[in-house]
């Protein structure tokens, strides 16, 4: 990162910038223990139920989100402020994944309570996702915003392997064979609690240290809130490639967050994973995550986030189509190191492509409408795979959910086809 004696007027202090990145830490930590994780696997292997009960849970979310966060998005560009509301949905994500170990204890593992609870953590936690994005022009200086987002992503990572780590104790009692003391097994339902905590602890630093630029509020345009999402819709048409970028951006993310959900219960379902060696593939696979997220910014910043974006969406596809050949426990755990380095790479190229897109003085309303391209699509990707793992179950776990991942390979491939024609955004 570049703090030259030319540039230091004009660069955010290196404590906003570490404010801002440290968010980045504290929801990796609930995404990994719980979307990816823990929550999938209560419901699919301790009790017993089918995909398609976490799918729908999943869809369920992303609807809410993906009929709210364009509305945020316009509020927060009015009032002129985004930290107060990422405060507020932080709050109400780490109350309900508390709430997820207790409805599991104190209801018996009733299924319905718990998909209640997770559908509340997880719209929560997306809609965080859509102020903490929007935060990003307040501390990455001209030039700088490929670097710093990618930095963020790294950090994030890291944040999530701390939180495997510092939670993996309440699962199993320890540490990769070595036993913490005070600190007894209680299985999956005993991970929820010390992961909100986790959450909330790690993000207070946002909340106090960073200082937010304020912009001038809005004017009221006296619409309502729908003809705004229309209105903004059609003012895309003004920017050169917003439209197409998004929905490419459906695709290709519907394809992403669907593997990152299930990422977990693949690993027990086709390779035959225990918990013991999950989360050693998980925090390799997230060391990669990292690593990617930094080469990936800096390429941003050189070749511009177009081309940097196009390489990764079609790692993405050769690594998931080679997913479905490999059988051996070795293999998965490289594949997995591979499939991290283009994990890290798509929000770190993601994101700037977006702000290079977008005029400044609107970018939480485009941010609203990058949450609606994502989370619109998630709603069918999880509803996919759970209906492919569900259509193809006589034939046994391995063929099941291979052919789920082949679902995800096509949809990256669509996006990716749908972004080739997009021109190159100099800056």
């Amino acid at each position: 990162m570049d703090y030259s004696a030319e540039n230091i007027a004009c660069a955010p202090r290196r404590g906003q910038i570490l404010s801002w990145c440290i968010y980045d830490f504290a929801n990796t930590i609930y995404s990994m223990n719980v979307v990816s994780l823990y929550f999938p696997l209560l419901v699919i292997v301790n009790l017993g139920f089918p995909d398609i009960y976490v799918s729908v849970a999943n869809s369920i979310s992303m609807l809410i989100v993906a009929l709210t966060a364009p509305l945020l998005g316009q509020l927060t560009d009015r009032i002129g402020r985004r930290k107060e509301f990422l405060l507020a949905v932080t709050t109400i994500s780490c109350l309900a994944t508390a709430a997820i170990g207790v409805f599991y204890n104190s209801l018996g593992g009733h299924i319905f309570g718990l998909l209640a609870v997770f559908v509340a953590a997880n719209v929560a936690y997306q809609l965080g996702l859509v102020f903490y994005n929007s935060l990003l022009p307040s501390v990455a200086p001209p030039g700088k915003i490929g670097r710093i987002g990618g930095l963020g992503v790294a950090i994030g990572y890291i944040g999530s392997i701390v939180g495997m780590i510092l939670v993996l104790p309440f699962n199993e009692g320890a540490v990769f064979g070595l036993e913490i003391p005070f600190i007894q097994a209680g299985g999956r339902p005993a991970t929820f609690l010390p992961t909100a905590i986790l959450f909330a602890l790690f993000s207070l630093p946002t909340f106090l240290f960073l200082k937010e630029k304020r912009q001038a509020p809005l004017p009221k345009t006296g619409q309502t809130s729908f003809a705004q999402i229309i209105e903004t819709l059609k003012d895309t048409k003004k920017y050169p490639g917003i439209r197409r970028f998004l929905i490419s951006k459906l695709f290709f993310e519907e394809g992403i967050e669907t593997a990152i959900l299930f990422m977990g219960v693949y690993s027990e379902k086709a390779i035959g994973l225990g918990d013991d060696k999950k989360i050693p593939f998980f925090v390799i696979a997230t060391v990669f995550a990292a690593i990617g997220s930094w080469l990936f910014g800096k390429i941003v910043d050189r070749w511009g986030a177009k081309p940097t974006l196009m390489a990764v969406l079609l790692g993405w596809v050769a690594s998931l189509f080679a997913l479905i050949f490999i059988t051996s426990v070795e293999a998965y755990f490289v594949l997995g190191a591979i499939v991290g380095v283009f994990l890290g790479g798509a929000w770190t190229a993601a994101r700037p492509m977006l702000i290079e897109l977008s005029p400044k003085e609107n970018i939480g309303r485009f941010f609203g409408l990058y949450s609606l391209s994502g989370k619109t699509a998630a709603i069918i990707g999880p509803l996919f795979w759970g209906i492919a793992v569900w259509s193809l179950s006589g034939f046994g776990n391995a063929v099941a959910y291979r052919g789920a991942v082949c679902t995800l390979a096509v949809m990256i491939a669509i996006g990716a086809i749908i972004l080739h024609p997009l021109k190159k955004v100099i800056v």
